[in-house]
């Protein structure tokens, strides 16, 4: 395959992202806990929530407190019905990327579907002097997602795995977060590939 085409369909692919947001914007007062039972192996706490849209993850992310990030969180997404692990990400405060009051590590893009409900999860130990914020005051999320509660392990110390119990009605404990991404219909990327490929045809047949 000629190298320009390669590189102008790769151009336009990587281009193909439309919109993107955090899944949680903004969250104002509630508690600031460092550990939900405590231990050092680490409990994971954060949101369960329902997709009101197909669209894509790109992005995890753990809250920062006042303080900054001072250790490295494992963040993961679950799929509640067979509570599979659909994303997770190590955010390294050292490589990862501040966008408001969350840092968010790259990941690659993991599909969500409409109608589905998901956890968010975020692991704190006794030892990494962060917190997560639980049940906030106010909590502004991206219109693809409604939250629907709180969620927490069966026990402490259990490590990086799926918080099973949860707070009906509350407003979540927010150490996680993710960004939310849409790409076109594959009818707009196919049709974006193929101008790709005839601009560098004519690229060649001007040689």
């Amino acid at each position: 395959m000629d190298r320009k085409f390669v590189f102008v369909l790769g151009a336009t692919l990587a281009a193909s992202v439309v919109y993107a947001n955090p899944a949680v914007s903004s969250i104002t007062g509630g508690s600031s806990f460092g550990i939900y039972y405590g231990g050092s192996t680490g409990d994971v706490v954060g949101f369960r929530f329902t997709a009101n849209a197909d669209f894509f993850v790109t992005d995890l992310g753990v809250h920062i407190d006042t303080d900054g990030l001072q250790s490295s969180h494992m963040v993961g997404i679950w799929r509640d019905s067979d509570q599979a692990l659909m994303a997770s990400a190590l955010v390294d405060p050292g490589t990862a990327t501040t966008l408001g009051d969350w840092m968010y590590q790259s990941i690659s893009p993991v599909q969500l579907s409409s109608g589905a409900s998901y956890t968010a999860g975020a692991m704190y130990t006794a030892t990494d002097s962060d917190s997560y914020v639980s049940n906030p005051t106010t909590v502004v999320t991206d219109p693809w997602i409604t939250l629907t509660a709180s969620v927490y392990p069966s026990a402490g110390s259990l490590g990086f795995v799926y918080p099973s119990l949860t707070n009906a009605g509350a407003r979540g404990r927010h150490g996680p977060n993710f960004i939310v991404a849409a790409v076109p219909e594959p009818t707009t990327l196919i049709a974006l590939g193929l101008g790709g490929m005839a601009l560098a045809r004519r690229r060649r047949a001007k040689r």
